[in-house]
């Protein structure tokens, strides 16, 4: 068990003035069985919450709109974690269950992922866990970490096409890799120790209990996470959503900072 301190902060810088601005944030790191969280603190500028809600996913989400012309928007969230209360998350609705089972556009096999599958040795394994660490395991010693050459857009199949990607794309193609073999599991997204942005990793249902596996790093997910929302891919845990009026560009600039007290 660790206690945390962390930090995220988000900045979008526009080439000219925006207004109009509508977006969704999902942000905030929430009580799970693995962490406890406190002392939390939300700052978004430009400051125009209009409400805080709950995804159907169990990721809470903040609403916000200004009509006032920006040059830039972002938020700072800080806060505590206390973690690795538990080496998993019970799954207090199997309806939700279902959601997480079926392939996505992001998550799709094609030939690559499809002849992947086919070298691994699950047969034997008789509990999805085991799978899923073999599937970690294999995928780790093939796929490459490597930034600059995959985009947020790009599918589990063509970052291993390429053999190189970073967390998201370990995470897609777990994702898909154990789809096909009829597991559960879902994307999270949160936040490392040691990482200078935000993480990635994978949560597989096993005896209705949600364990956490790290491709990236080949490694479960322990004290050193703290999750901020889950999905069936990256597009349901989007920090940032939304629409605003001008001709501009952006970009945008994330830090991350955990530290333990």
């Amino acid at each position: 068990m660790k206690k945390l301190r962390f930090g995220y902060h988000m900045r979008l810088s526009f080439s000219g003035a925006v207004t109009n601005h509508r977006f969704s944030l999902k942000c905030i790191p929430h009580d799970t069985d693995m962490q406890h969280i406190d002392e939390i603190s939300i700052s978004v500028y430009p400051d125009h919450i209009t409400s805080e809600d709950t995804d159907s996913y169990g990721n809470i989400t903040l609403f916000g709109y200004t009509n006032e012309f920006h040059n830039s928007f972002g938020f700072d969230i800080t806060g505590m974690a206390t973690t690795g209360l538990s080496e998993y998350e019970k799954s207090q609705e199997l309806h939700r269950v279902g959601l997480y089972r079926y392939q996505t556009p992001i998550t799709m096999p094609g030939n690559s992922i499809v002849d992947f599958y086919s070298g691994l040795s699950l047969s034997e394994m008789k509990n999805a866990k085991d799978k899923a660490l073999h599937i970690m395991e294999r995928l780790n010693e093939f796929f490459v970490y490597g930034q600059g050459c995959t985009c947020m857009e790009t599918t589990a199949e063509q970052a291993l096409s390429g053999g190189t990607g970073v967390c998201q794309d370990y995470a897609h193609i777990m994702l898909s890799l154990c789809r096909i073999e009829k597991i559960p599991c879902r994307y999270v997204a949160g936040m490392m120790m040691g990482e200078g942005r935000s993480h990635a990793w994978v949560e597989v249902w096993d005896d209705r209990k949600w364990y956490g596996f790290d491709p990236t790093n080949r490694k479960l997910v322990d004290d050193e996470y703290i999750k901020i929302s889950n999905g069936r891919d990256s597009a349901d845990c989007l920090v940032n959503q939304g629409i605003f009026t001008g001709n501009v560009t952006q970009t945008q600039g994330i830090r991350v900072i955990v530290e333990e007290v």
